[in-house]
């Protein structure tokens, strides 16, 4: 469907970057065009005062006759914004989407523009918590949506690995007598463990505290490289820690980066230059401070120690030199709004480079109630290996489960667990807080991850019933579609809107957009296969052409999920 998309927007320069944005109509509306395939422009607001002459250009424009039908313009009525329908040619319509030969696309767009998306970012010290599993599947999915629109995509992981917490850690590491080997087979637990025991002597002890201070700083300063070569390890170790649960997840990075990268060189000179551009403003109490929105935001202590302020500062214009990014989008929880907001003006204030189009803060809402059935303690390792076992005690109870040896039933269970938990999470709008359900997530009927999958292995069965028969050779055949049932169709125009919804997700950065059309693909998908049978079907032809249009709803199916971060099934 995006070549014809293409072939539409290619004939006029005011629509080239309308591809994606073109819409199959609803239902109704396509019941109202006599069935026939339409698609349609609804003018943005940017284009609201040259509307007359934009209209009037179409009017007088002649579409290759071999994509397009008719054209019909619809100016702007009150509330509601002109809009432009193409009537599509149906039988270049069905072969768009139902031929299985790949055909070279069009080069992206966007493939000028640079993306960096920062998502995940948990400190090293601490067990991976359910508090970082929005970030990281938001961040994730964003990634993904970019990246297969064509846009030069780059994931970054930026974790926290400095501060005064870090001296404790290092201490707790000498205080426990942490041997390399134990550190290696369970890196963050021992880290943890590690931070736990110097936190509570330092309550007890000032002088450990002071000890620890003293740590940092000879590690900040670079004066103890036996520390720094053994920090190095920790990292490292944690990094392989943290790629098992990314791994379940679906999730990967192009670069693991940290806090402590970023020198006390690098960060006072962006200090000297924020005093040069007049920003970093003296407090009467000792602290400098900047102005954002009339807010006085400390960016140095009264004893002269910097805040975060500075380092971010330091590590986005850093990352600005080096990746020279179009758009750079931090997916971090609402807390940190204020953060962002001082962060993208100050720098933008201290840099002519950079514009605050290009930075964004992509904020989502808390998940509640995500913890094991037991109530125990909210690790997102414990979390997917409680999805697991209930996927696994489900499967065990149920009438319909047949013992196939062929089948890993722990690689199954795991991943309907992991993907019961990532619908039930994406599915929300990003911003609002989230009470999660056992129950919810991991139902079969309802709109879960496990429908999905289900919907998935079905399509994937029946295919494989017919894998003997070559789809290549089969032409679409836009006829035989228009005297099938209402679901026929139904099911075609779900899948022409597949391309909408992957735009509208990247525009609106909500994964539930895709998650929804999924949804609706799969009921579709359903309705379809309970009323087009293929095995009953006695006349060849429907058969075949039944087999194309099933084919294309996994296809779909699977690509949308990929998109997700899931992994699809075959079998359940």
């Amino acid at each position: 469907m995006i070549r014809l998309r293409q072939a539409i927007c290619e004939q006029l320069p005011q629509l080239k970057n309308a591809c994606h944005a073109l819409e199959v109509p609803v239902k109704k509306q396509q019941l109202q065009n006599a069935g026939r395939p339409t698609v349609e422009w609804i003018l943005p607001s940017a284009f609201a005062q040259q509307e007359r002459e934009l209209l009037d250009s179409l009017k007088k424009h002649r579409f290759e006759e071999a994509y397009v039908e008719s054209v019909r313009i619809v100016p702007s009525a009150g509330r509601s914004a002109a809009k432009i329908e193409f009537q599509l040619q149906p039988q270049v319509f069905v072969e768009q989407l139902l031929q299985t030969k790949e055909h070279a696309l069009h080069p992206s767009p966007f493939a000028a523009e640079h993306i960096v998306v920062e998502y995940s970012s948990p400190n090293i010290a601490k067990p991976f918590h359910v508090g970082h599993l929005r970030s990281t599947i938001i961040g994730n999915v964003l990634a993904n949506l970019h990246q297969h629109l064509g846009y030069r995509t780059t994931r970054l992981n930026y974790l926290g690995d400095w501060g005064t917490q870090f001296g404790l850690l290092a201490l707790g590491v000498q205080m426990l007598n942490v041997s390399d080997k134990e550190m290696q087979l369970s890196p963050i637990e021992t880290l943890y463990k590690s931070y736990v025991a110097a936190n509570q002597a330092a309550e007890q002890r000032p002088e450990i505290a002071q000890q620890a201070r003293d740590l940092f700083a000879a590690l900040e300063g670079g004066t103890d490289r036996a520390m720094a070569k053994q920090w190095q390890q920790y990292r490292k170790y944690t990094v392989e820690d943290l790629s098992k649960v990314y791994n379940r997840l679906g999730v990967y990075f192009d670069s693991y980066e940290w806090e402590s990268q970023y020198s006390q060189q690098q960060i006072q000179d962006v200090l000297d230059k924020l005093r040069s551009a007049g920003l970093l403003q003296p407090e009467r109490d000792g602290r400098e401070i900047v102005v954002v929105d009339g807010r006085r935001i400390p960016v140095i202590k009264s004893d002269g120690s910097t805040l975060y302020l500075a380092r971010d500062i330091a590590a986005l214009l850093e990352r600005l030199s080096r990746f020279q990014f179009s758009r750079l989008l931090y997916v971090v929880d609402n807390g940190q709004a204020d953060h962002f907001n001082a962060l993208f003006k100050t720098t933008a204030a201290l840099d002519d480079r950079l514009s605050l189009e290009q930075l964004q803060h992509v904020k989502f809402g808390r998940i509640h109630g995500m913890s094991t059935r037991q109530g125990k303690a909210i690790f997102l390792k414990d979390v997917l290996d409680e999805a697991r076992d209930i996927m696994r005690e489900k499967r065990n109870l149920s009438a319909t489960t047949r013992e196939n040896y062929n089948l890993d039933d722990e690689h199954v269970c795991d991943i309907l667990g992991v993907s019961a938990v990532l619908i039930n999470v994406l599915k929300q709008r990003r911003q609002r807080d989230h009470e999660f359900s056992w129950q919810q997530a991991l139902q079969v009927n309802g709109d879960t991850g496990i429908k999905l999958q289900y919907t998935h292995c079905r399509l994937h069965s029946l295919l494989d019933n017919f894998r003997d028969v070559d789809l290549d050779d089969i032409k679409p055949d836009w006829k035989h579609f228009a005297t099938e049932p209402a679901d026929a169709l139904d099911l075609l125009y779900a899948l022409a809107r597949f391309d909408q919804s992957v735009w509208q997700s990247k525009e609106q950065l909500e994964a539930c957009v895709l998650v929804n059309y999924l949804f609706g693909l799969c009921n579709a998908t359903s309705r379809a296969l309970k009323r087009l049978p293929v095995k009953q079907e006695s006349s060849l032809e429907r058969q075949l052409q039944r087999l194309l249009l099933f084919n294309a709803a996994k296809k779909t199916l699977r690509q949308g999920m990929e998109l997700l971060g899931l992994r699809p099934l075959d079998q359940m």
